[in-house]
């Protein structure tokens, strides 16, 4: 969170390959994958007699609400800008990020390596 925090508070000029679409969305999605399946993790980490779904969606929710600070904070950002669809990707990222969580959480339940409660 405070890398992204950090990212978030300079204006950047990285060029990107102009082939690529969805670019930057592409990016925001990678990020915020990665905080949904951290968030995901802590939660179910730190409550472990909770329901996986439950965990899954505290992590999808900081998250993606991480990523509408983050928006707004871009709004300050001289260079920067604030944009509903990063906004969107941020959270799809979130989404897939925790539901990951969610699946191998799931995966270890169902005998696949030893289920996290008994850790």
């Amino acid at each position: 969170m405070a890398g992204i925090f950090v990212l978030s508070s300079f204006h950047l000029d990285v060029t990107i390959d102009e082939s690529v679409p969805f670019r930057d969305k592409g990016i925001h999605f990678l990020e915020y994958a990665v905080l949904g399946f951290l968030c995901a993790n802590a939660a179910r980490r730190s409550f472990p007699d909770r329901p996986a779904w439950r965990t899954f969606a505290v992590g999808a929710f900081v998250a993606s609400a991480w990523g509408l600070g983050d928006e707004l904070h871009q709004a300050f950002v001289p260079g920067r800008s604030a944009e509903i669809l990063d906004w969107v990707a941020d959270t799809l990222g979130s989404v897939t990020g925790a539901g990951l969580r969610f699946a191998l959480s799931r995966f270890r339940a169902a005998g696949g390596t030893p289920a996290e409660e008994s850790q």
